[in-house]
């Protein structure tokens, strides 16, 4: 057997430095005009320090090659990123090849040779252009307390991000307690999670006038972990995480990914401010958020344009009661406007915007919702405004979902479908809207998702995330299928069952149908994979008798409704003035119970029919 090659010191020698095969420990930075790395060569910093490459101040990936012209091999000290975020349960932490590292308003560490042009002073950091093709290189990381302003700064980097959870290989990383500014900066990120900005800690960070981009190649990724809420791409844009608080301001952001802006692992009672912004993301394997309201958060847009293939608002409140605004904007879905799930009494407001959309506007499921929209447009290709529907995303540690097939919803006892619970069912509030389109609600007892088999979700990053199952199959021993309580509601039988639709209508006119009714996946669908992600919540919803699924309507005086075709309700509020009738020269005819009424002010309440002939 051959014994281990020993480990020599790689220095400068002359112009032109070999590293041949052999391990070579780097002791202090040196340059030179010709730097050769034979095959099986492996090059080491001392410990508590790492390598950078550069040439012509541009970071390399340190692997077998010529490198020639102002080569620089640099030694620099580590930033150790403690736990933060989702890691923060596991403990997993790591060391950070960084840039420029700030901490507690000083420049600590720098890395003089991948730093061009531009100022770098205590609390500021101003013109500097960094380009690198390293994996998990980090630009600027910044730390502790006190104030920092990054100004001007362009970055990038191409490469793997290997943990966006921790801010790895971002443009820039801010952890601890400080008060951030990134203006006028651009920074392009372009790999595999691998975020443009990362906001943790307990900081408070503006981000004004930036550009940020990333633009993954299309065949690169490493595995899907969530495609059971329909993600597809290879990054998410911006991370923000713990108890920090975040404001975009005059930014544009576009990335062909699953997300722009995420939330990740926070505390709760974090606020994402979102204005005067430009968002796109776009791309053959692209789909997924603009943003993505999670927990007990606030998500605001306020005059934005966002154009999203997917959801330009993900919702899920989860246990605590999250809120989101749309005020003054400009929403187009390639597919949907808001998706709404697994959502625990949150309150979603949109005022003064507008909604173009390639199918529903609003897609809800296993959730429980207050929707207030006022003075606000909808249009919707496929000409439902809301599709309030069966839930068919099981949760990150499931196989499948398998369509209930054939199976027809039975009432269940003593439901009451007469009232629309602010807390238990799903409310839109409409003021001052005038609606072109459908209001449908397909929910039913049947509950597919408990037929889901259990996975794992596999090892993404440096960590295995062990998430539970989001369904509460409960066995002999009162535990869910991982042997853990049963949720009481994220997640929960009672989000994810029959619904009721509340529609409270103030000086708000509607052309359309609203009415319970069934749904349908496409033709000979059975299961829903990974390989099919995209057919989730991609039904047809049919006006049909209420079950389970009641609509009831509240109207004043001011407000109308054009019903277009048969629709079935469970309850009807109108006060003197309201008007509800058929298109011109259609006749309206309304049946409550099986008997014909003439409607006028006052409250219905049962099978109320409403036909127009």
């Amino acid at each position: 057997m051959n014994a281990p090659y020993a480990t020599k010191i790689l220095k400068k020698t002359g112009n032109s430095v070999m590293a041949y095969q052999s391990t070579w420990l780097v002791e202090e930075t040196f340059s030179c005009n010709e730097l050769i790395i034979r095959p099986r060569a492996v090059l080491m910093a001392p410990e508590g320090k790492f390598l950078t490459l550069t040439v012509n101040g541009v970071g390399q990936k340190i692997e077998p090659g010529t490198y020639k012209g102002d080569v620089v091999l640099s030694v620099t000290d580590v930033y150790h990123m403690r736990p933060g975020g989702l890691m923060r349960p596991n403990q997993i932490s790591r060391d950070f090849h960084t840039g420029i590292v700030v901490e507690n308003g000083k420049v600590t560490k720098t890395i003089p040779a991948i730093l061009q042009g531009g100022s770098i002073e205590d609390g500021k950091v101003e013109g500097v252009y960094m380009a690198s093709r390293e994996d998990s290189f980090n630009g600027i990381v910044v730390d502790g307390e006190g104030e920092c302003t990054i100004k001007d700064v362009k970055a990038d980097f191409d490469g793997f991000g290997d943990n966006d959870f921790l801010g790895v290989g971002c443009a820039v990383t801010v952890v601890g307690n400080p008060t951030v500014t990134i203006e006028d900066c651009d920074f392009t990120v372009n790999g595999v999670t691998r975020c443009a900005v990362h906001v943790g800690g307990t900081s408070t960070v503006t981000v004004k006038n930036t550009k940020m981009t990333n633009i993954c190649p299309e065949d690169t990724w490493p595995g899907c972990f969530s495609w059971q809420v329909g993600f597809c791409g290879s990054n998410r844009l911006a991370q923000f995480t713990d108890a920090a608080n975040v404001t975009y301001d005059g930014c544009d952001l576009k990335t062909n990914g699953w997300g722009i802006l995420s939330i990740d692992g926070t505390d709760g009672g974090q606020t994402m401010l979102v204005k005067n912004t430009r968002m796109e993301l776009s791309g053959p394997k692209a789909h997924g958020y603009g943003a993505f309201c999670i927990g007990d958060n606030e998500v605001i847009y306020d005059n934005c344009d966002v154009d999203v293939y997917g959801y330009p608002l993900l919702m899920m409140g989860m246990e605590g009661k999250g809120k989101a605004s749309i005020l003054n904007s400009r929403i187009k879905g390639r597919r949907y406007g808001v998706m709404i799930n697994g959502d625990d009494n949150s309150i979603l407001t949109i005022k003064n915007s507008d909604f173009k959309t390639s199918k529903s506007t609003f897609c809800v499921h296993g959730a429980s919702t207050i929707i207030d929209v006022e003075n606000s447009s909808m249009t919707a290709a496929n000409g439902t405004i809301v599709q309030l529907m069966d839930t068919d995303q099981c949760g990150m540690a499931m196989a499948d979902f398998h369509i209930p097939v054939g199976v027809v919803d039975e009432y269940v006892e003593g439901r009451d479908l007469s009232t629309a619970s602010l807390t238990e069912d799903v409310t839109f509030r409409l003021k001052d809207c005038a609606i072109k389109g459908n209001f449908l609600n397909s929910t039913t007892n049947i509950r597919a998702y408990r037929n889901s088999a259990i996975a794992g979700v596999g090892e993404f990053h440096d960590t295995v995330i062990g998430l539970l199952p989001d369904w509460d199959a409960e066995g002999d021993d009162g535990a869910d299928a991982y042997g853990g309580p049963i949720a009481a509601r994220h997640h929960g039988d009672d989000l994810r069952g029959p619904k009721n639709l509340g529609l409270e209508l103030t000086g708000t006119s509607i052309e359309g149908i609203i009415s319970s009714a069934t749904q349908k996946y496409r033709d000979g669908l059975t299961t829903i994979v990974e390989d099919n992600r995209m057919e989730l919540t991609n039904i047809t919803q049919t006006p049909a008798p209420t079950v389970n699924n009641g609509i009831v309507i509240t109207m004043d005086a001011a407000s109308s409704w054009i019903v277009t075709g048969t629709s079935y309700i469970t309850g009807l509020t109108l006060a003197e003035g309201a008007k509800v009738a058929a298109p011109a020269g259609k006749k309206l005819t309304v049946t409550v119970d099986g008997q014909s009424v003439d409607l006028k002010a006052g409250t219905y309440t049962g099978k109320i029919v409403l036909d127009v002939e």
